[in-house]
């Protein structure tokens, strides 16, 4: 490769191209012209000898090169940010971007308050906030974003991310006002007859609650809660708890929020079931961002909301 063929301008389409895995959508981003970027593109090509961008079904998709090129060149485009506007930062007069990953039941939660705050006090900054479910940890091991709020926890191989515990969030069970327990007593004995809703993220095909009913000798051998609907997000269950007789689990704030959307009602997990039902939720963000002031800021910022909630303790996994 020969580096003189490469400049800034070259690495913020690429950087941008590998973003969007849309031409149309880069140039719009970028504010040039779609042929700008398409000649962009060709040229990053040859440079690279990779194809980059490749079509698919569904669109275009990163080759495995682009990949590791996307990795690399946003911890680049760090380093020559930090060299350029060096350490200052100043909230009230920053237009910088900040990058957030949150599932629904977090951001419409503790997330909206954090946008609230950023507005506030940073009114010329843009926060890009991503809720499509995804691995947790791959946007943030790859650059893509500045902070995730979850409640599960990186791959233990994982030692460059850093950790700061948010708040524990208790559970209820959401189902149609319709329900034949919505005003009834819920026990572990009626509740292992009813149907429940599966929100699979990470592929798992255990409900949460269903480890409670073993313990409790109620659940036995092979046997099984019913579990006829599955989903890979969190955008549908309410709609479908709505109209049918399944019931979901979700976190309590959540809940709340949906059944004033929705004929729903959210009803307390029985004792017997709640040892289990609470979860604590975690603000991560990668080593490379730990020093950034503009990060710095946004991480007291959301520990300064946290603390409403709850103490705060903030501790790096390769500790």
């Amino acid at each position: 490769m020969n580096l003189n063929q490469l400049d800034l301008n070259s690495l913020l389409v690429l950087k941008q191209l590998l973003e969007e895995k849309h031409v149309t959508n880069t140039a719009l981003t970028l504010n040039i012209s779609q042929p700008t970027v398409s000649r962009s593109l060709y040229k990053l090509r040859k440079l690279f000898d990779d194809p980059l961008l490749v079509r698919t079904t569904t669109g275009y998709e990163l080759t495995p090169k682009a990949e590791f090129i996307k990795q690399e060149l946003n911890k680049l485009l760090g380093h020559l940010d930090n060299l350029i506007n060096g350490q200052d930062f100043e909230a009230e007069s920053s237009k910088k971007t900040i990058k957030l990953f949150a599932l629904p039941p977090q951001m419409e939660t503790f997330g909206t308050k954090v946008v609230e705050r950023i507005r506030q006090e940073a009114p010329n900054m843009e926060i890009d906030l991503d809720c499509i479910p995804k691995p947790h940890f791959s946007t943030l091991i790859s650059g893509d974003v500045h902070f995730v709020i979850s409640p599960l926890k990186p791959p233990s191989s994982e030692q460059d991310i850093y950790m700061s515990r948010l708040y524990s969030q208790e559970f209820r069970l959401i189902m149609s006002k319709k329900h034949p327990l919505a005003n009834q007593e819920l026990t572990p004995e009626n509740l292992v007859e009813c149907h429940f809703g599966q929100i699979s993220l990470q592929g798992d095909k255990q409900l949460t609650i269903e480890p409670r009913f073993k313990n409790l000798g109620i659940l036995d051998g092979q046997k099984k809660l019913s579990a006829p609907i599955r989903l890979n997000s969190f955008s549908s269950a309410a709609a479908i708890a709505e109209v049918t007789d399944t019931i979901f689990h979700l976190p309590t704030n959540y809940a709340k929020a949906m059944c004033e959307k929705h004929d729903l009602i959210a009803r307390e997990v029985p004792d017997a079931l709640k040892n289990q039902t609470y979860l604590d939720t975690y603000l991560y963000w990668h080593k490379r961002h730990n020093n950034d002031p503009m990060c710095r800021w946004v991480r007291s910022l959301i520990k300064d909301i946290a603390s409403t909630w709850v103490g705060s303790t903030e501790t790096s996994l390769h500790m």
